[in-house]
């Protein structure tokens, strides 16, 4: 897959508005059998433009999700339209 013309159109994108904020957490691990930090980053954006080109691409991470803790159910993406 070509990526170049997606990054092309991504650039034309206008960022209306964006929050990032760390997210604080810890969790239980059996192997440890104690508590240890979970954290990572939050992020929301809300684009403008022509989503269409790279419609697919946001439809794959709804079901995919990606990023660190992807394997404990982190990683969500939810697209939304305004």
């Amino acid at each position: 897959m070509d990526l170049q013309p997606l990054l092309e159109h991504a650039g034309r994108l206008r960022v209306v508005e964006s929050d990032l904020s760390f997210h604080d957490g810890e969790r239980y691990s059996q192997r440890q059998k104690a508590h240890t930090p979970f954290g990572g980053i939050m992020w929301s954006i809300v684009l403008e433009g022509d989503l269409a080109p790279i419609a697919p691409l946001l439809r794959a991470a709804k079901v995919v999700h990606f990023g660190k803790g992807t394997v404990f159910g982190l990683g969500r993406v939810a697209v939304e339209a305004a």
